[in-house]
């Protein structure tokens, strides 16, 4: 599995450490180039899957991580320097995985990467820890829409850290069934095929929020009701199924004081573009350059994951408030109009989606039902309609 995080370069006065002891970033500098290395090592039978990026320029001082590296090359590597694990490439926008590992948890780990252009990087030892199950996703509805909960427990009382990611995923139905498809070179229409319906959609999102909790100061290393996920009441995900796959990591006491810090500096900024004075350490450096920036930390444990469904009819009532009146188009001149991608005002994609046909009693077709996208035309939200492997 893979840990993806969003690391921006807040302006002016956020200091991140690497080879040096301080680096004070100015807003002023134009060509700022970090690497990020996304990711954690994985002990398990289930994929590890590094993700190694480089912070970009966009415009002025605004920056954000985009760009993959490609060709590096990965290992993780004993105490004793001794190679376990080499990564292979997992796709080619930087992503670098091993398809299992089973690290004894009595041992420490590095992580190696060497870049195509020379430079070195290593991780400080790595603690593997080992996380407990999750004992329950749970979910409570109240006025103001529905919150979701994680619930764990180490009997062994050794966890104490923890963090959470989320991905969720639900089904939609649109409003109108768009039968027809447009035909713009013939400016007529054909009925659609199965295939090509588009009236029905699943839609996955990943979590952004730094989701943690910790028992350090419980008796019992006990995690109740940790809120993962508030959805409003009436919001488009539950209109009809709803599904979310909680993931459970565990962290070292550094990992978790790091990821505290970067969730401060997120969600206390107001945006990624506010100053915002703090100093973010991570556990990976710089061999070859002790003046280059590294932003990550790498962690070990064993993923845990639980995935629960939630439907329509168990957080009734629950409606979508959307305004989808269709409208009646006489052909044949506005049909260009309203439904071509090469409308004469250049606006596309089209105004409207064509619903179904009005024909007379000669077969011919006289009008047109059509909906807004948004109402007919499930792409337009984001979604696809393969239908998930898990999906019920």
């Amino acid at each position: 599995m893979k840990q993806i995080f969003k690391y921006y370069l807040i302006s002016t006065t956020i200091t991140f450490i690497s080879c040096r002891s301080r680096f004070d970033s100015p807003a002023s500098q134009k060509n700022l180039d970090y690497l990020v290395v996304d990711g954690f090592l994985n002990n398990s039978a289930d994929s590890t899957i590094i993700h190694l990026s480089h912070t970009t320029p966009l415009i002025d001082d605004y920056y954000i991580d985009r760009v993959g590296e490609l060709n590096a090359h990965l290992t993780i590597e004993d105490e004793s320097g001794n190679i376990v694990y080499t990564f292979v490439p997992a796709n080619n926008n930087g992503s670098y995985a091993v398809p299992g590992m089973s690290l004894d948890v009595n041992k420490k780990y590095r992580l190696r990467i060497n870049t195509i252009d020379g430079n070195q990087y290593l991780s400080d030892d790595i603690q593997v820890k080992t996380n407990p199950a999750i004992d329950s996703v749970s979910w409570s509805r109240t006025d103001n829409g529905l919150t979701i909960y994680a619930n764990t427990h180490d009997p062994l009382n050794n966890s104490k850290y923890y963090r959470w990611e989320y991905i969720e995923t639900w089904d939609y139905s649109m409003y109108y069934l768009s039968e027809l498809n447009y035909l713009e070179s013939s400016n007529s229409f054909e009925p659609r095929d199965p295939d090509d319906l588009i009236n029905h959609c699943w839609k996955t999102v990943h979590s952004k929020e730094i989701l943690l909790a910790s028992s350090d100061k419980l008796s019992r290393d006990i995690i109740s009701q940790k809120p993962i996920r508030f959805i409003p009441l009436n919001s488009f995900e539950l209109t009809h199924i709803y599904s979310i796959l909680v993931q459970q990591y565990t962290l070292t006491t550094d990992a978790f004081e790091y990821y505290q810090l970067l969730k401060k500096i997120s969600e206390e900024t107001g945006s990624v573009f506010d100053s915002q004075p703090a100093r973010l350490v991570g556990n990976i450096h710089c061999l070859t350059n002790q003046n280059e920036i590294v932003i990550g930390y790498m962690t070990a444990t064993n993923l845990q994951s639980k995935r629960i469904f939630i439907s329509n009819n168990e957080v009734a009532p629950w409606r979508e408030n959307v305004y989808c009146e269709p409208i009646h188009l006489a052909p044949p001149d506005s049909f260009k109009y309203y439904f071509s991608t090469e409308r004469p005002d250049g606006q596309t994609p089209p105004r409207y989606t064509p619903v179904s046909g009005v024909y007379n009693a000669y077969g011919e077709l006289t009008a047109v039902r059509a909906g807004i996208p948004f109402c007919t035309d499930c792409f337009r939200r984001g979604g696809t309609n393969v239908k998930p492997d898990f999906w019920p």
